[in-house]
């Protein structure tokens, strides 16, 4: 019977036999219900001929999994148990893993759905939940259909679900690369998660502060980072404004920001947090060391991001580059694959502006780093994916046509060649007089580093709420 089950399931995959989307290997059927706590009941059903066996990716799961069942024949495996979700998230309580706030649960996929094991390649798992009455079941990943698509990561490196009561919206914003010019307009939509712990007044804040920070970052991308996004937003009180953020990009891509429950609309919009988070989701994840890489762009991009919208002006953005790069320095004596701590983000930021300031020279000025990151997004190697720095490099190389990210690996990453940023700062024009910043438009880089801030096209201002 489970069997016939099981070849429903994968034909209500398919909204036609004519066109037919791909077939996943398995498929879950979920109940949230909240009777004496959140509890989630799964159904597991699989196509596999080898024996498969369903483990919890989290070790702490494990007791509060409940009745586990397997069955294997015909070609199916089908595995049915119930998880304790709150009772798992008030034990662990970590916002990297799953936390409970009143009646609602943030927490990574693998933390309370088993993994199938015994495949040779992560498996397309098809996930369809249905919810009690007030209930909310949200992800970052694909719908295809009234199912949501976890492919090309395992569940344990899947991303962020939200579930439960909480508050949410789902934002239309544009979709990636649909703001360039002639381009179709088309929408993506961003899930908006906010746990209990505030009132009305700052969770309509929260959300003001989520949409307006989505449009200053699809202005910087030409369009948002990706198709489909979830941001789960934890209110804590340990602390005043924006705390931790977290990126979880498998098979979609989420983030979580901690926030303080005081909520403060101006010390909101004078946080780089969310900004600096959302950049993450339109990059892949740079495996083999590639920490620099990622955390670099995103510390670099996150204040023009924000001084394009006007949040913030030009002598800031510089001020901040003058003060923090030099913590980066010897990250390039040492080898960008060894830096630590605050290296990889100094570090790395001060590597994306030699990028950025090499493709305009490059270029002549109508190319810059956003025209690579944005390129590289738009040529599908998206937050949902993995890569080394030398395939994103060698991407930006062919969607900018230059030579010039791939230089400054072989330079800065493989050969360990150091930088001195007293020369780079005499060079673009930049000096530090009586605490402030000074440009000098004679310098012999003066050309780019007027681009650098403001791009080559005038920015979109994004309102802030209190000048709508």
């Amino acid at each position: 019977m489970f069997r016939r089950a099981f070849i429903a399931a994968l034909l209500a995959a398919s909204p036609s036999l004519a066109q037919p989307v791909g077939v996943p290997d398995c498929t879950v059927e979920g109940r949230l219900t909240e009777s004496d706590g959140l509890k989630i009941d799964i159904t597991y059903r699989c196509r596999a001929t080898q024996p498969l066996s369903f483990q919890p990716g989290e070790d702490r799961a494990a007791s509060h999994v409940q009745g586990l069942k397997v069955e294997q024949r015909d070609g199916v495996a089908e595995a049915q148990y119930r998880f304790d979700l709150a009772a798992f998230a008030r034990a662990v309580d970590s916002t990297s893993i799953a936390v409970q706030r009143g009646g609602g649960v943030l927490a990574v996929l693998g933390s309370w759905l088993l993994e199938p094991r015994g495949y040779e390649r992560a498996p397309t798992i098809d996930i369809r939940m249905s919810t009690g009455p007030g209930l909310v079941f949200s992800s970052g990943l694909p719908r295809v259909g009234e199912a949501w698509r976890l492919a090309g990561t395992s569940v344990r490196f899947a991303g962020y679900t939200a579930l439960g009561r909480l508050a949410y919206r789902e934002l239309a914003v544009p979709a990636p690369g649909s703001l360039r010019p002639g381009q179709a307009k088309a929408n993506a939509v961003l899930r908006v998660a906010i746990l209990d712990g505030v009132g009305e007044a700052a969770r309509a804040d929260l959300f003001d502060w989520v949409e307006r920070t989505a449009e200053a970052q699809a202005n910087y991308w030409h369009g948002f980072t990706a198709r489909q996004a979830l941001v789960g937003l934890v209110p804590v009180t340990h602390r005043r404004g924006v705390g931790y953020g977290r990126t979880v990009p498998g098979g979609g891509v989420t983030v979580m920001v901690e926030v303080g429950t005081d909520v403060d609309r101006r010390r909101l919009f004078d946080d780089w947090v969310l900004t600096h988070e959302l950049i993450h989701t339109g990059m892949p994840f740079i495996r083999g060391r590639g920490t620099w890489f990622m955390e670099g762009a995103a510390t670099y991009i996150e204040p023009i991001i924000r001084a394009r919208a006007g949040w913030k002006t030009e002598d800031e953005v510089w001020r901040e580059w003058v003060d923090n790069m030099p913590k980066g320095v010897q990250a390039f004596s040492i080898g960008m694959a060894n830096a630590a701590g605050q290296q990889n983000y100094w570090g790395g930021a001060t590597f994306m502006l030699l990028a950025d300031v090499g493709l305009r020279r490059a270029t002549g000025g109508t190319r810059g780093l956003e025209d690579c990151l944005a390129g590289v997004l738009w040529s599908g190697l998206d937050g949902s994916q993995r890569a080394s720095v030398g395939e994103y490099a060698a991407a930006c190389d062919r969607v900018t046509g230059t030579t010039v990210v791939s230089g400054l690996v072989e330079r800065h990453l493989n050969n360990a060649e150091p930088v001195d940023l007293a020369a780079l700062w005499k060079d673009l024009g930049i000096s530090l007089v009586a605490g402030r910043i000074v440009l000098d438009d004679g310098a012999p880089s003066a050309r780019w580093r007027k681009l650098i801030v403001p791009g080559s096209h005038p920015p979109r201002r994004v309102k802030l709420p209190w000048e709508s």
